[in-house]
């Protein structure tokens, strides 16, 4: 099994620009997952402000880091038919100085039970368009009907397994990949403290060089709600001491 990724969810515009950036420096592998929703981040709005400056930041650095935006609510919705929100936009134009890659590279549509309007086509049609970034989506069982119908168009996109439907539940058991021919990913309910076990589980079910990538979102919070950088940090730290004694 190889790491594609090992993203921080839910960075807020609590901490400082500079303070996640340098987060990232950790590993290449390193990823930031940014929550992009209205009002949240709607133009004017503080995080819209900070993620910005996160991106300045991103695209000064000698270092290239890995930056995710995980669409949620209207936003997601509008993109599953076909609108693109303009601060989206704003946010993919950013690139690294040295690289000219995107600071955000990869983009996840947190599609759900609430997501009633999906056009297939339309959506593949953005995704398309969208060449230099991954773009993701949830697999359960509430999506799969979706995920159906995007991958008859024959757009390219990855998923992400999370049997807690975001809950930051550890699942009873991990599912092997739902498709041949797409990339999955993993999440739900990973900590600083268990990460290292559930990578093993992960690593039981996967072919030996199969490209995945895991996430952690709930378990990295302090008691405010807020991504705690610390915790990020150990999360950060104990899976790439897992990756390092059992990769090649």
């Amino acid at each position: 099994m190889n790491l594609r990724f090992i993203t921080c969810s839910d960075a807020r515009e609590n901490l400082s620009p500079v303070q996640v950036v340098d987060l990232l420096k950790i590993s290449p592998l390193a990823e930031l997952g940014v929550q992009a929703h209205a009002p949240r981040m709607s133009y004017g709005e503080p995080r819209y402000t900070w993620m910005q400056r996160v991106c300045e930041v991103a695209k000064i650095s000698r270092t290239p880091v890995n930056i995710a935006i995980h669409v949620n609510f209207t936003w997601c919705n509008d993109i599953c038919v076909g609108i693109v929100p303009s601060e989206i936009n704003s946010l993919l134009r950013h690139k690294n100085s040295y690289t000219f890659q995107p600071v955000v590279s990869r983009i996840q549509l947190n599609i759900d039970e609430n997501t009633k309007m999906f056009d297939a086509e339309k959506l593949a049609k953005i995704i398309k368009g969208w060449k230099k970034f991954e773009v993701i989506l949830p697999f359960n069982k509430i999506t799969k009907p979706h995920i159906e119908e995007l991958k008859k168009t024959g757009a390219q996109f990855s998923l992400l397994f999370d049997g807690s439907y975001g809950a930051g539940i550890l699942p009873e058991k991990w599912d092997k990949p739902a498709y041949n021919d797409i990339a999955f990913g993993y999440a739900g309910g990973l900590s600083p403290d268990n990460v290292k076990e559930n990578l093993d589980k992960i690593s039981q079910i996967l072919p030996t060089n199969y490209d995945t990538w895991i996430d952690a979102e709930g378990q990295l919070r302090d008691r405010y709600g807020a991504m705690d950088i610390s915790l990020a940090r150990d999360y950060l730290n104990n899976a790439l001491d897992w990756y390092k004694q059992h990769s090649k």
